[in-house]
């Protein structure tokens, strides 16, 4: 429903919220809500904690707005988004964002006090991208590449946005130049045909390859099956706060990466060899960054990417979410003591 009637999918959301979280008040000790269900289910938790310090309530803020359509959507969706976090900034126990990044930009235009704010990044499933089957492997390979090209994989949400027609305008100048490299893409979204009808005009069909969705059992094969990963975020507030999991997903696999020089990128992998970073997300630069790391490939060690990735395991963020709740149920606690006594 959210693709036809986002509206009417907002609001029954809103409602089902609603409807599970009021029983659940009395037995929980704590509430972690997202930031579009915060304006609705606010005044019943008020209500609730007038009398009581429990349950401990939590706000995660796992992305800004991001590309938000029409205008009026985008006044919506930015209205909701910062009445969120300013409520939460005042009556909830926590925020935790997504990356320290977005935790300091929020914090310095909604004046949110610093023990309020916390970092809840991305998780990845390492051992899920550890161990694939070889023979699947192969023959993905021999389906999406070549011995004698460099095989690039991009993998999620097909928008102009990310920088997805710029990469593969980028692919169209490699093959003027007659370097042999090749971009799969491997997903859906509002650009699929605009790529597929550039590849068409282009007799970019051998260069370019749109694969569509799969099910997320099978991305860690087509990632173990192609050379390098790219992530082409270009630098807009949309992406510049983030923390990719596609990213950490290449790292899980131990596959080398070509990334924009973002704050998203730069805080996950670093100067560590497991990346090139691009110069710019223009189609030159990316092609250019495409060429730089076929210069550099026998200098990167992607394997350390396993070692970044496992601080973002799922059992770390686990570990992480699990410390920031107690801590503050025991703080709370602790008050509660203390004016007792009194």
């Amino acid at each position: 429903m959210r693709k036809v009637v986002p509206l009417v999918s907002f609001l029954l959301f809103q409602l089902f919220s609603v409807r599970h979280l009021i029983p659940s008040l009395n037995r929980s000790d704590a509430i972690i809500l997202e930031v579009r269900t915060v304006p609705i289910l606010f005044p019943f938790l008020m209500i609730r904690r007038l009398g009581s310090s429990s349950p401990a309530l939590f706000l995660r803020v796992s992305t800004n707005p991001v590309q938000t359509g029409g205008h009026l959507r985008t006044l919506a969706m930015h209205f909701v988004d910062t009445l969120s976090i300013k409520l939460a900034s005042k009556f909830f126990d926590k925020i935790l964002f997504i990356s320290p990044m977005m935790a300091q930009s929020y914090s310095t235009r909604c004046r949110i006090p610093r023990p309020k704010i916390g970092v809840w990044p991305s998780a990845v499933d390492a051992s899920f991208f550890e161990s694939r089957s070889k023979a699947r492997v192969n023959r993905l390979r021999k389906e999406i590449s070549s011995p004698d090209r460099l095989t690039v994989l991009y993998h999620g949400g097909l928008s102009t946005e990310r920088g997805i027609m710029d990469t593969v305008r980028a692919f169209k100048i490699l093959t003027d130049e007659h370097f042999p490299a090749k971009l799969v893409l491997l997903g859906s979204g509002p650009a699929t045909k605009e790529i597929s009808e550039y590849v068409t005009t282009n007799n970019l069909e051998g260069v370019v390859q749109l694969i569509g969705p799969v099910s997320y059992s099978e991305v860690p094969d087509y990632i173990a099956a192609c050379d390098v990963g790219i992530i082409p975020w270009p630098d807009h507030p949309w992406w510049r706060y983030q923390c990719p999991l596609k990213l950490l997903e290449y790292l899980a696999s131990s596959k080398p990466v070509i990334v924009s020089n973002i704050p998203a990128n730069a805080c996950v992998v670093g100067t560590a060899p497991v990346a090139v970073y691009l110069r710019g997300t223009s189609p030159r630069e990316i092609a250019n960054g495409v060429r730089a790391f076929s210069l550099r490939r026998d200098q990167l060690n992607p394997r350390l990417g396993r070692q970044i990735a496992f601080a973002f395991s799922v059992e770390n963020i686990a570990d992480l979410i699990e410390s920031e709740i107690t801590s503050v149920i025991h703080r709370s606690s602790a008050r509660v003591s203390g004016a007792s006594e009194h």
